[in-house]
């Protein structure tokens, strides 16, 4: 899966980057690649999301390891407030909008040295994992920004919604097709919207399931498109079903609520907002996972729908 755009740097000192840009996080050098930083003990240089801003850069907190996969190591930070997870991610990972991004590629393998961890700290711009062999250190020295879809144009979405439509009729996602018809409800409606959690929220198996990657879909297009009332009520009843599913997944669909997507899926957005042709963008983000992108895009479609209604515009089987 492709990775995002080249880090940039910009001027030290300046707190997360503006919208578009990126920045260090300090005025230091370009740090060498993991491979130098094994041998020389330097830290393993990475650029962390600015929705993850004020815990990056601020004390050190505990954190505990959810997850370690090929291309990414799930930490959970240790709040009393609110439970927050933080992807470090290879640069070639799907970029999620809580990640800390390595700048070097999965193919320098360090997530072997961090999975036997036995205390994780992340604070001070830093991720430190104390184990066996020593500790092992990510400098977050760089921010960027989720990406942002383009402004939507309210007569192309009619359109780009029933050409999505039909390029997902039969789409296989990892639930049967019948479990989305929840978002189809008026979520505008509290009780609607506390009932689509109740049959979602948490069902499928994995980190992320399936029914949580229909409704981050719904989310962002109800938020990005046009249908306000209906993303601010699920997103309300998000937050209360949260505890039925994974602490990953619960942190994806606040992130969700708050507009924030991995590239993939402001493509898919960008396409229903007219500014994009939708074929490859849909390709890229049904590339995702065994069926997350799948299931995202067939939220996204359910939430396209529900902005058209909320325009007064029903006939999304019109031709483009």
């Amino acid at each position: 899966m492709a990775a995002g755009p080249p880090f940039a740097v910009a001027a030290p000192g300046t707190g997360p980057p503006g919208p578009g840009e990126d920045a260090r996080a300090d005025g230091a050098r370009e740090t060498p690649g993991p491979e130098h930083a094994r041998s020389a003990g330097r830290a393993w240089p990475a650029a962390a999301s600015s929705a993850l801003y004020d815990i990056v850069s601020g004390p050190f907190r505990p954190s505990r390891i959810l997850g370690v996969s090929r291309l990414a190591v799930y930490l959970e930070i240790e709040d009393p407030h609110e439970a927050t997870v933080i992807a470090l991610l290879a640069r070639d990972a799907v970029r999620l909008p809580n990640g800390l991004v390595l700048v070097d590629t999965q193919s320098v393998g360090p997530f072997a040295d961090v999975a036997e961890a036995t205390s994780v700290r992340i604070g001070r711009c830093s991720a430190v994992f104390d184990g066996p062999t020593g500790p092992r250190t990510v400098r977050a020295g760089r921010w960027w920004r989720p990406p942002l879809p383009r402004t939507a144009r309210p007569d192309r979405l009619a359109a780009a919604a029933a050409e999505l439509d039909r390029a997902l009729r039969g789409a296989a996602g990892g639930l049967p097709a019948a479990a989305a018809d929840p978002l189809d409800a008026d979520l505008a409606r509290p009780d609607a919207a506390e009932e689509a959690c109740r049959r979602l929220v948490g069902l499928g198996p994995g980190l992320t399931p399936s029914g949580d990657d229909l409704l981050c879909g719904y989310l962002l297009a109800a938020r990005h498109l046009g249908a306000p009332a209906a993303a601010d009520a699920l997103a309300a009843a998000v937050r209360r079903a949260a505890p039925a599913t994974t602490a990953l997944s619960a942190d994806l669909l606040r992130h969700a609520a708050a507009g924030r997507a991995c590239p993939q899926a402001v493509g898919v957005l960008d396409a229903l907002s007219g500014r994009a042709p939708l074929a490859p963008a849909l390709r890229a983000l049904r590339g995702i996972g065994h069926t997350s992108g799948t299931d995202l895009a067939l939220g996204l479609s359910a939430g396209a729908r529900a902005a058209l209604r909320s325009a007064g515009t029903h006939d999304t089987g019109s031709s483009p």
